[in-house]
């Protein structure tokens, strides 16, 4: 696969690079979510409901081993036996049914036959009947139009969802003329369903995190000072003494400029006050301000700040920011980068101040940043992003008000000392009392009276993020499930599989067999449940036509949230061109400080391994050139503590179809233009096998008698 422009793979020695599959900040990972999550405890129900999980997920070997332990526990039923059997089938192909399979299926028949006749032992019914026909096919009989009419009348008559799963279950067992009357009932509610449900308007929800709750945020609030408390006190101590001499000379001299004296010095205090209040309180809020407008500009290092904040979080915290900014910004003339560039460090710095500690992912902080981003990207389309400079700013007036108010209180102090040689001493003592009073006194006043605005500007904005909070939780509330985005996948392929035929000018008749690759496209969006396989917001699909004369593959992009294909790209070749098909291990591999990105079993000398997760599946042609899918690793989307490194590998090849793939291209490059023979023999004994149980759908063997109905 061609490694898309703007990504580059780094290798050692001569060792091939597979592609990277990128992923948007870590991904999202609903780890919340008990949709496969089984506990000891859990009853068989709960069981069974999880094994239905992973059959509608899209993961049915996972699905099968839980329905057979239920059913070996003793917890038999229909609709367990009918749903076993389509995990038995589900994403099998007919060379993969062995003994073993097929043994596994007719014990999910006979289990459904202990019981009376409902909905599930007739849909099992009509499963069997359907599988009686791809036998009878591969030996070469062929099929009865009349006896094919009413196997396809009998598909039709279950109920839409039953029909929905067997179709979908049994899509690469099912080939031949059967498959094409299969396509012909089933290719318009594939092209209608694979847009259902609101797709374009909900698949992208899934890669949506549970929003983090907003958290009241104030920046810590500066001490004061312990020297300006002394600097107060003294001045208030001053003042009060002031006071008594003033009261205590007041009987002598000239009374009437004492008292003069006095009241221009409060005039003039009172004045200084309230000036110098207004003066400091505006250059604070001025300071917060261009603090949250990144005003000196101060750049944030993308390391952790300690404090138990990790360094992947606080990486992720800041690409985020500076990716929802960037999809924020206004299509209009400006400076939009420069203008924003403080803004977007301040937030990176607030956000990990604020969430550091919150135990909660990054990408659940998106929703906020994005919500941040848009605000700040409105006040600038509006030119109002820069306003509060003149709102808060401290005016002129005000400071020449403080200087005036001190200069009168120094005239009242000169009054007072001409009073008469007993206010002296007041005036002195009131003069300098006052002035350290009304400069540090002020300051620690301003200090609170700022504080509790900051308190109420933060509730406020609390208040909004509270309710932007509610709006887009409102807005995910119809998020799709796991099962629901495994469905419409289903579906693509299907449909993919469909215009891959038609394309080639093949019918399901030329088919010896098909296999469907997926993988995440490059820097698609990945998100998953836990236990569940990754989900991507974009794909590359590759279908392999295996006919009597050789392989075709086309090879497209699948835009998922839109259901759109496109660059479809195609390759044939002859069976006696493919040399080899294997799964080989791709990962990060580190030595000497340099990483490589490599494939196991490539030259190159390296040193403290890091645990491998990756696999890619390559099918290596003769020419040398190869073809390669891989199985994306789980990194940063994991919960150790219920996952191990065996069940993602499992999962991770599962869903990609890589496991299937597997089994029939390695015997293609083994074997080479013999395997078709050597599979249709293989296909003719394991048919015997089928007939030799079959005597109709539903019915026993001739030696077997039927039982009681529980």
């Amino acid at each position: 696969m061609n490694v898309p422009h703007g990504f580059q793979n780094q290798a050692s020695g001569e060792s091939h690079v597979e592609q990277q599959i990128g992923a948007i900040y870590g991904g999202t990972f609903h780890r919340h979510e008990t949709t496969y999550h089984i506990n000891p405890s859990d009853p068989p129900e709960r069981r069974f409901e999880v094994a239905l999980n992973h059959l509608r997920g899209g993961t049915p070997r996972m699905a099968e081993t839980l329905f057979q332990e239920l059913l070996q526990q003793g917890h038999a039923s229909t609709r367990l036996a009918y749903h076993y059997a389509l995990s038995v089938l589900s994403d099998r192909s007919l060379n993969e049914i062995s003994d073993d399979v097929y043994a596994r299926f007719r014990m999910a028949d006979l289990t459904a036959r202990r019981f009376a006749h409902d909905e599930w032992r007739g849909a099992l019914s009509v499963v069997w009947e359907l599988m009686s026909f791809v036998w009878r096919q591969e030996m070469g009989s062929a099929l009865d139009a009349a006896d094919l009419a009413k196997a396809m009348a009998n598909l039709q008559e279950l109920p839409r969802d039953r029909q929905n799963e067997i179709t979908r279950h049994l899509a690469l067992v099912l080939g031949g003329a059967l498959q094409d009357s299969v396509d012909v009932v089933d290719a318009q509610r594939v092209r209608t369903e694979r847009l259902a449900h609101d797709r374009v308007d909900r698949a992208w929800k899934f890669f949506e995190p549970d929003p983090a709750v907003p958290r009241y945020f104030v920046p810590a609030r500066a001490a004061i000072p312990s020297a300006e408390w002394v600097k107060a006190g003294l001045g208030g101590a001053g003042v009060l003494l002031g006071l008594i001499a003033f009261l205590s000379g007041f009987g002598d001299g000239r009374p009437a400029a004492g008292i003069a004296g006095l009241l221009v010095m409060a005039a003039g205090f009172a004045g200084a006050i309230w000036a110098g209040r207004e003066q400091q309180l505006g250059t604070m809020r001025l300071v917060a301000r261009d603090r949250e407008h990144g005003v000196p500009l101060q750049f944030q290092a993308a390391g952790s700040p300690g404090h138990w904040v990790s360094s992947r979080f606080v990486e992720q915290i800041h690409k985020l920011v500076e990716a929802r900014f960037w999809d924020a910004r206004p299509h209009t003339p400006g400076s939009w980068v420069n203008d924003t560039r403080g803004i977007c460090e301040y937030y990176k710095w607030r956000f990990v101040t604020l969430f550091g500690n919150a135990q909660v992912d990054a990408g659940a902080v998106n929703w906020l940043i994005r919500w941040h981003a848009r605000r700040v990207a409105a006040q600038w389309r509006n030119g109002t992003l820069f306003a509060y400079r003149d709102e808060v700013r401290p005016s002129s007036t005000s400071l020449l008000v403080h200087r005036t108010g001190i200069a009168i209180a120094v005239v009242g102090a000169l009054i007072m000392l001409g009073g008469a040689g007993s206010f002296i001493g007041a005036a002195l003592f009131l003069g300098a009392g006052g002035f350290f009073a009304v400069q540090h006194g002020l300051r620690i006043m301003v200090s609170h009276q700022f504080q509790a605005e900051e308190n109420e500007r933060g509730s406020r904005l609390l208040k909004e993020e509270e309710q932007a909070f509610v709006e887009w939780s409102q807005v995910l509330a119809d998020r799709p499930d796991d099962a629901e985005m495994a469905w419409w996948l289903d579906l693509d392929k299907s449909h993919l599989k469909t215009e891959a035929l038609r394309r080639c000018a093949l019918t399901n008749r030329d088919l010896v067999a098909h296999v469907v690759l997926t993988e995440g496209a490059a820097n698609a969006q990945r998100a998953r449940v836990l236990g569940g396989p990754m989900r991507y917001s974009r794909y590359v699909i590759l279908v392999f036509l295996l006919t009597h004369s050789g392989v075709r593959e086309i090879e497209v992009d699948l835009d998922f949230l839109k259901a759109d294909v496109h660059d479809e790209r195609r390759t044939s070749f002859r069976y006696d061109a493919l040399s080899a098909a294997r799964v080989a291990e791709v990962g990060v591999r580190y030595a000497d400080g340099w990483h490589y990105q490599i494939l196991n079993g490539d030259n190159a000398v390296l040193q403290q391994t890091q645990s491998v997760r990756k696999r890619a599946f390559r099918l290596t042609l003769v020419s040398g050139e190869q073809i390669s899918v891989v199985a994306e690793g789980f990194e940063g989307l994991t919960d150790e503590s219920v996952e191990n490194a065996a069940m993602l590998q499992r999962l991770a090849l599962e869903s990609s179809g890589i496991a299937g793939a597997l089994h029939v291209l390695e015997a293609v490059s083994a074997e080479g233009r013999d395997w078709i023979v050597r599979e249709q023999e293989r296909r003719r004994r394991r048919s015997e096998d089928w007939r030799r149980g079959e005597h109709g759908p539903g019915l026993l063997d001739a030696d077997e008698p039927e039982p009681a109905p529980e």
